[in-house]
């Protein structure tokens, strides 16, 4: 009676699986005979297929399919990958035990609870690793002779509990029912997946960044990422990102004037030269990126990269990223704020009233007053003005009347830029965090031309007065008169002070001036009259009377030094 129960529950439990059972493709793209199958004889001597036929062998637990070394074998249906095994030589002939048998082997899990295996792959090829999930029909690796085995082929075993079963429906079968298109005996089974077609294998998205290991991704700007000396098909790998930021990828070390990290998997051979790669963003991108090759940082935003043609981990590789929060700009005599003008500077309010992210407290800012006008309602008359715009702003944004307008004639001529900078000009970012259409590659860039420098008013060379001579200060500049004249040290005269003014020691004689050296040119068209009076005697002018006084000190240097006058 508990033996019927016991067979009752059994039946109950086998019942409700199969209603949620998984069924599978062909772990193969091409579709050859099927050579061996899964021995049904439950253990007796010899072997019957599931078509009670003898295509199997006594003792098989799977179904052997031939193909060429190297051959990609695929997910017969979406799992969990819960056991591999690398590192068993290709060939490794009849009776060898490396893996248990099996070789090189992926072993996945299905939603049903059963498993299936996949043996004898080629050395280095597993595309997958423990714990990743993997889709119906995706890589997994390819196809050589390893573990026992005499020549290359795929074993294809499905367990349910421990215990292998014959997923094919036949007379003979002990499981059956397991193939979505098992075909006629004794070829392969068809190579449609059950319910909706897979995604691609490798693609992924988080945030602004994809990835993708077969080819670019439609309707975004992608780098190829490729390292040539390695083998394992990187040759269509690429990041992607939803507008063009300036990456750059280099397999050959930093690229100079960029901002650089490098992208590495300690597990790649040195042969394969993954220690100079480097990814690098123009220095002006408001990101900063990290990479891991040990899952997800922390805190930070990333994205999977994964090569299922490496079997090198990489399905644990990230790129990740945070954005700067701050938007403060400063290049040459500009600075650009999107929190408040800046101390200091001469700051012109930049915005947009009909956008919502945040543009009532931004501001372009200059070391002195250029003038500057900003207008979000077009052109203003008699200025110099350059539109602001963003493509992909909204049209309820009404960017496109927007202008940062200069005086005509400025010293500085303007251009914009919605993709980056500027060659040959120097450009300020304007980065604004809060709006998420895409502001953090635009520029305003500029060419400066000096304004001329003044030289001063212009001199009259035709009205020069002879007599006049620019800052002179005083006489002392002209001439030096504080030298004594040279003393006859043969005469021995007494040493005494002179206390008299040097004026009275002059004769009385009248003083002309007629030294070569000071000569007054005649001043042509002149009548030298003051207005409102009469002719002005030109030798009583300032400029005549300075001359004059010049001239005295000149003849009293050529004169000989009178007797010094004693002291009573």
């Amino acid at each position: 009676m508990l033996r019927l129960a016991a067979m009752v529950t059994t039946a109950m439990s086998m019942a409700g699986t199969a209603s949620a059972q998984v069924r599978f493709r062909r772990p193969l793209g091409p579709a050859p005979v099927i050579s061996y199958g899964y021995d049904n004889n439950g253990g007796a001597a010899g072997c019957r297929d599931y078509n009670c036929g003898s295509r199997c062998y006594d003792g098989h637990t799977g179904t052997d399919i031939p193909v060429p070394l190297g051959t990609t074998v695929l997910a017969g249906a979406a799992g969990t990958v819960v056991a591999t095994n690398d590192g068993c030589a290709n060939y490794g002939g009849l009776g060898n035990t490396c893996g248990g048998r099996c070789g090189n082997y992926v072993q996945l899990q299905h939603s049903d609870g059963t498993r299936t295996i996949y043996c004898h792959m080629q050395q280095g090829s597993l595309m997958v690793g423990r714990g990743q999930s993997v889709g119906c029909g995706q890589a997994i690796g390819r196809s050589a002779s390893s573990g026992s085995s005499t020549g290359p082929h795929l074993h294809f075993g499905w367990q349910r509990g421990g215990v292998s079963l014959d997923p094919f429906t036949g007379g003979c079968s002990n499981g059956g029912g397991r193939w979505v298109n098992q075909g006629a005996y004794p070829n392969s089974p068809g190579d449609s997946c059950e319910g909706p077609p897979p995604p691609p294998p490798c693609t992924r998205r988080e945030g602004p960044f994809g990835w993708n290991c077969s080819g670019p991704i439609a309707g975004m700007t992608c780098t190829l990422i490729n390292e040539p000396a390695d083998p394992h098909t990187w040759g269509d790998n690429y990041l992607c990102s939803d507008l063009d930021r300036g990456l750059r990828w280099s397999y050959s070390g930093p690229i100079a004037g960029m901002r650089c990290i490098a992208v590495n998997e300690s597990s790649e051979p040195a042969a394969h030269t993954w220690g100079d790669n480097y990814l690098c963003a123009p220095s002006w991108l408001p990101y900063t990126f990290r990479f891991s090759s040990a899952g997800p940082i922390a805190g930070m935003s990333c994205v999977q990269w994964t090569e299922p043609g490496d079997p090198h981990t990489w399905g644990d590789n990230y790129l990740c990223w945070t954005r700067d929060p701050s938007c403060v700009r400063r290049a040459g005599p500009f600075a650009w704020s999107c929190s408040g003008p800046q101390p200091g500077m001469t700051c012109t309010q930049v915005g947009e009233s009909s956008d919502p992210h945040t543009w009532s407290d931004n501001y372009l800012c200059a070391e002195r007053d250029l003038g500057l006008r900003w207008s979000s309602a077009g052109a203003i008359a008699g200025m110099t003005c350059t539109a602001i715009t963003e493509g992909s702003e909204p049209a309820a944004h009404t960017w496109g009347d927007n202008f940062l307008c200069a005086p005509t004639g400025s010293e500085y001529s303007f251009r914009w830029s919605s993709a980056g900078p500027i060659a040959g000009l120097d450009c300020l970012a304007w980065y604004e965090p809060g709006d998420p259409h895409t502001w953090e590659d635009n520029f305003l860039c500029w060419r400066h031309t000096p304004a001329a420098q003044d030289a001063g008013a212009p001199v009259d060379a035709g009205a020069r007065d002879a007599g006049t001579i620019r800052d002179i200060g005083t006489i002392r500049d002209i001439v030096d008169v504080s030298e004594e004249p040279p003393r006859d040290a043969s005469v021995d005269v007494p040493i005494v002070e002179d206390v008299s003014s040097p004026v009275d020691d002059l004769p009385e004689d009248d003083v002309q001036i007629e030294d070569p050296l000071i000569e007054l040119e005649e001043q042509p068209g002149c009548g030298c009259r003051a207005p409102g009076g009469e002719a002005r005697d030109a030798s009583r002018s300032p400029a005549a009377l300075l001359l004059a006084a010049v001239g005295l000190v000149l003849r009293a240097r050529r004169r000989p030094s009178p007797p010094p006058r004693l002291r009573r």
